[in-house]
């Protein structure tokens, strides 16, 4: 089980925090064999700027089975949210944490427990290198065209009505190429040199557009795109609507 903080905060005294602002706690989802201190660190990152932090404990570093690994993340979904008795969480999923998030999303019913979804460097559409980890279950599933992908990105609910955010690198190419970093049903985001793949857990930058994001503060920025505003209409409409 993941281990849970909870910490009496004075957001008041927080000059980038409304005091007014109803702020959902946070559940984050590590990538494929990443170590700890990745979430160690984000999970502080973003405990400092006044959010609640929790982090989906999965088995195997991550390379396991993905619709196990979702049901572990709706179990501590779950927890979490009866632990801050809260109605909804935010769900903050890096590289293959993404996928596992999206699964749960629009396979689990998890739409109807999570306010605003964040994917950082996820390869939505896949990635070839995963031919070197086809030992791991997950690392066939991220497989370009790989059964459970195309389930995702071809099932017409796509993200229900929660809003999500893709960050990507392009600085990323060896690991997850833009094309597959972008999501259609939602918004995106680039970061630029020398933030890789696993530097987006400790950008600043990419940690400041999580909180924006979250806030809902975001969209009213220059530079905030959806994907069917950057493409010709009628390549992968956005579902996702309001929060």
């Amino acid at each position: 089980m993941a281990s849970h903080k909870r910490e009496s905060r004075n957001r008041s005294k927080d000059p980038v925090v409304d005091s007014e602002l109803k702020r959902y706690p946070i559940v984050y989802v590590p990538g494929y064999g990443a170590p700890p201190l990745h979430g160690k660190y984000f999970r502080s990152k973003l405990e400092a700027r006044g959010f609640d932090v929790c982090e989906a404990d999965l088995p195997y570093l991550q390379t396991g089975d993905i619709p196990r690994s979702a049901r572990i993340l709706a179990a501590e979904v779950e927890r979490t949210r009866r632990y801050f008795e809260a109605e909804k969480v935010n769900l903050v999923g890096h590289s293959l944490g993404g996928i596992i998030s999206r699964y749960y999303l629009q396979k689990q019913g998890g739409w109807r427990y999570v306010h605003r979804a964040v994917y950082l460097g996820t390869p939505h559409h896949g990635v070839y290198w995963a031919v070197f980890v086809m030992g791991t279950k997950a690392g066939r599933q991220l497989m370009p065209n790989s059964r459970l992908l195309k389930e995702l990105n071809n099932d017409p609910s796509r993200c229900r009505n929660i809003k999500c955010l893709s960050i990507i690198s392009n600085f990323d190419e060896m690991i997850v190429p833009r094309e597959s970093g972008v999501l259609e049903c939602g918004y995106n985001k680039t970061v630029n040199w020398p933030v890789g793949h696993w530097g987006m857990v400790f950008s600043n930058k990419a940690i400041d557009w999580i909180i924006d994001f979250l806030d809902g503060v975001l969209e009213s920025q220059q530079g905030f795109a959806k994907v069917y505003e950057e493409r010709r209409m009628g390549e992968g409409p956005c579902t996702a609507s309001s929060s």
